[in-house]
């Protein structure tokens, strides 16, 4: 089912002395009208005694050039009983077709109001009965149709409680006051559905969004605090919806979609924070704005119809009355996500970090396996590496997690690493099993990879401790994995403290980054190098990114990332070795 751009729904037309009025569209899916149709006519429509009637089967429901076009499958008889028989009985087999267009009645129920109707033969019948058996039978049947009547009230009043909440506190009573004025106008017919425009007054000094200046300055760390207190709502609510949504539909691709919905917001939240993206206002409200779009192309199911009509009635308010200062809140969220589980007990926004196998499930992420409990200071991984590189003390192989090579112990330490990677990168392509020559280009991208984001590094030294590397977007460990983008996927203390389990979590991460969005983006372009420089645009920005290299302009910062990429990743492809004194590749650094 396709859903019409809101924007072509929304209009602000002036009435002389009076307020502006925006008309929020409210629609009801074809399908849903289909369904309560269906369940008024099937059977037995016109009936006089046993020998005289029509019955309909398997009725539809169309949107048909502005119209509603009803159709049923009909079987109708005529005849004359004698001693509880049907004598000289006529048979007709065909359709019913009847056009109707949708109006408003006094109550506010929309009901269909019949422009034509006809019968219509089936092949091989004789057509002179149809106008015969129509008249017999049309009126009883045009009654039910009109006596039909479907209530948008409590569709309504759920979708206006949505937005009730989003008005600021100074307004809100000036709100509720123009939202108990609203007026039902009649309704049009678009492909999917009968959209019944709720118009609205709404005062002039809400016409005008206020002058809101975007700081420059850096946050400072009260704010940032702030700020990510006021984004989790957010995060929140779009992980509820994408999870509710993924249980609902099995489809492979539409969860893919929902995955990279989600994925590009938290990459938006995620820079948000760090500072490298600033917004006028509250930020929830361009994070809601950017995702929404996405979300309703992604929906076709008279299901969610309540959910979307609430999210696009916040959009066309807030696009209406700019200066009335919109503010998605966590309640107008809550109410918003509570509409795909009604009833559901549970908060919609419950936050936090810890991981939900559910979501691994959904959208096939595998879990990776804790260390054995003997080797409590190692990781699991490890327990794969049989290779023995000398250390400085007496050929002892120190403990990979926590540890800080000295200058002297970085060649044993690159080979550790070196191990590590390799082996994380072929379990991944074992499981995924890519083709030629994917799977080499893969086998040399997860290394390169690793060395652009922290050169090979897992931890640091802050104030005399040992700590684990933490980018400023909250990005950790030496595949840099960004704490928010995979919350509830990853165990987010591993991801911190088990080096290994960062650089398998980073293969698993980049492995779907190079099937689902880098190979169909290079076998579209032609050109199997895009491969290795799509794969790593959409790990460091998110799937919206997969192209981002190729296009012109280039974004600066961007572009001098993408090509740092490209040299390692052909340096690595060369036969070069990570040099981890420099955090490049060299040829000669083997033999150092």
């Amino acid at each position: 089912m396709i859903r019409l751009p809101l924007l072509c729904c929304l209009m602000l037309a002036a009435a002389g002395a009076v307020a502006a009025r925006a008309e929020i569209p409210l629609r009801i899916p074809v399908e849903a009208l289909a369904q309560a149709l269906d369940a008024q006519l099937t059977g037995t429509v016109y009936r006089e005694g046993p020998c005289r009637y029509l019955k309909l089967a398997n009725p539809r429901l169309e949107a048909l050039d502005g119209h509603l076009r009803f159709v049923g499958d009909g079987v109708a008889a005529v005849g004359a009983e004698m001693m509880g028989n049907c004598q000289n009985a006529a048979l007709w087999r065909g359709a019913v077709q009847v056009t109707m267009v949708p109006a408003i009645d006094r109550a506010g129920r929309v009901r269909m109001r019949i422009i034509d109707s006809k019968l219509v033969d089936a092949p091989g019948h004789p057509p002179s009965l149809a106008g015969f058996f129509w008249d017999l039978s049309k009126r009883q049947l045009h009654a039910r149709l009109q006596r039909f009547s479907f209530d948008v009230e409590a569709v309504r009043s759920r979708m206006l409680d949505v937005v009730r909440s989003a008005a600021p506190p100074e307004h809100a009573a000036e709100l509720q006051a123009a939202l108990a004025r609203l007026e039902i106008l009649q309704p049009h017919v678009e492909p999917s559905a009968i959209v019944v425009p709720i118009a609205m007054e709404v005062p002039d000094a809400w016409r005008t969004a206020p002058t809101v200046a975007v700081s420059t300055a850096p946050l400072t760390e009260a704010e940032l605090d702030a700020l990510d207190t006021a984004l989790q709502p957010w995060d929140a609510f779009l992980l509820y919806s994408v999870k509710q949504l993924a249980l609902d539909n099995q489809d492979a691709e539409m969860r893919k979609r929902l995955l990279a919905l989600l994925l590009d917001s938290r990459h938006q939240l995620a820079a948000i924070l760090a500072g490298d993206t600033r917004t006028a206002g509250d930020p929830v409200r361009a994070l809601f704005i950017d995702a929404w779009s996405e979300m309703r192309t992604i929906l076709a199911d008279a299901r969610y119809t309540l959910f979307l009509d609430a999210g696009d009635a916040l959009l066309a308010l807030d696009s209406a009355v700019p200066g009335l200062g919109m503010r998605f809140s966590a309640d107008g969220l809550r109410q918003l996500a509570r509409s795909l589980r009604p009833g559901d007990p549970g908060d919609p926004l419950a936050y936090d970090w810890a991981v939900d196998p559910q979501l691994g499930e959904l959208f096939g992420i595998e879990e990776i396996p804790r260390a054995e409990p003997s080797q409590p200071r190692r990781s699991w991984l490890e327990l794969f590496i049989r290779s023995a590189h000398a250390a400085a003390q007496g050929g002892s192989k120190p403990a990979l997690d926590r540890w800080l090579p000295t200058r002297l112990e970085l060649r044993a330490y690159e080979a550790r690493i070196a191990e590590l990677l390799h082996k994380a990168s072929a379990i991944e392509r074992r499981r995924a099993a890519l083709p030629v020559p994917y799977d080499q280009i893969y086998q040399h991208l997860l290394p390169a990879t690793a060395l652009i984001e922290s050169c090979w590094r897992q931890y640091e030294l802050r104030s005399g401790e040992v700590r684990y590397l933490r980018s400023a977007s909250s990005s950790v460990g030496i595949m840099q994995i960004n704490e928010r983008v995979w919350r509830g996927f990853y165990d987010i203390q591993r991801l911190r403290w088990d080096t290994a389990y960062n650089a398998q979590a980073g293969a698993q991460i980049l492995m779907r980054y190079v099937k689902d969005y880098a190979i169909p983006y290079a076998e579209r372009s032609g050109d199997s190098s895009h491969v290795a420089r799509a794969a790593y645009a959409v790990y460091n920005a998110g799937p919206r990114a997969v192209g981002r290299f190729n296009k012109v302009p280039r974004h600066p910062r961007e572009k001098r990332v993408d090509e740092r990429l490209w040299e390692l990743f052909q340096g690595i492809a060369a036969g070069g070795q990570a040099d981890l004194r420099t955090c490049a590749v060299s040829s000669a650094a083997a033999a150092r």
